[in-house]
């Protein structure tokens, strides 16, 4: 495994193309009019179950994540997509985090991580989308390292991550308390020269997981 020096100079995301099209969806920047759309999805406990946010109320609530997203892009720090499919906004995808320098050194690094209405569920439009992002990060962003992470129970989740090739690294025992109970995740990376061995062969191999 080879991975080339740092990339210079950093890039600015406003610099960026940041509209990505794959053969079902278009990912793109959001704009206050995604609000209807994605509160019909937010609003369903069983999404909310696998995400860190409680299930949206009112559109008060989606508005707030969606200004949330446009400002963590305007700050540099998050860069994040809404999914849309069919002329709609279904869910989002994100590169959270980015991080290019820690004191004196560089790192590179983003965490992928991603939702969508439930009534997609189970046509491999995550993993579309996934991947297009992950080679958006890796080929335009420039980043050496992506990780994402997933509760141990979302199934749907971890196939998306295994099917792109990451790297399994460990299970965080009760990493948080939510419902009345610890949950675990799981953890994985993906760096850039790993990526371009699996672009290439278009072979997923599956880490092995608990």
């Amino acid at each position: 495994m080879s991975s080339p020096p740092p990339i210079d100079p950093i890039p600015a995301l406003a610099d960026l193309p940041l509209v990505i099209d794959t053969p079902r969806l278009r990912l793109r920047p959001f704009v206050d009019t995604d609000v209807p759309d994605l509160f019909a999805y937010a609003r369903d406990p069983e999404l909310s179950q696998f995400v860190t946010w409680a299930a949206h109320r009112d559109e008060r609530d989606t508005r707030e994540f969606v200004l949330g997203r446009i400002a963590a892009f305007e700050s540099g720090t998050d860069l994040a997509w809404a999914i849309e499919h069919d002329g709609h906004a279904r869910g989002c995808i994100s590169l959270l985090g980015i991080r290019w320098q820690q004191r004196t050194t560089r790192v590179d690094h983003a965490e992928l991580a991603y939702w969508l209405g439930k009534p997609l569920w189970g046509q491999g439009l995550m993993t579309e989308a996934a991947i297009a992002v992950t080679r958006w990060g890796f080929d335009t962003l420039g980043l050496h390292k992506i990780t994402i992470g997933c509760l141990e129970d979302n199934v749907g989740s971890r196939r998306v991550i295994e099917k792109l090739g990451f790297r399994y690294l460990c299970k965080q025992e009760d990493d948080f308390w939510r419902d009345g109970r610890w949950h675990a995740h799981l953890r994985y990376e993906l760096l850039a020269s790993e990526w371009g061995d699996t672009a290439r062969t278009l072979r997923f191999n599956r880490p092995s997981r608990p």
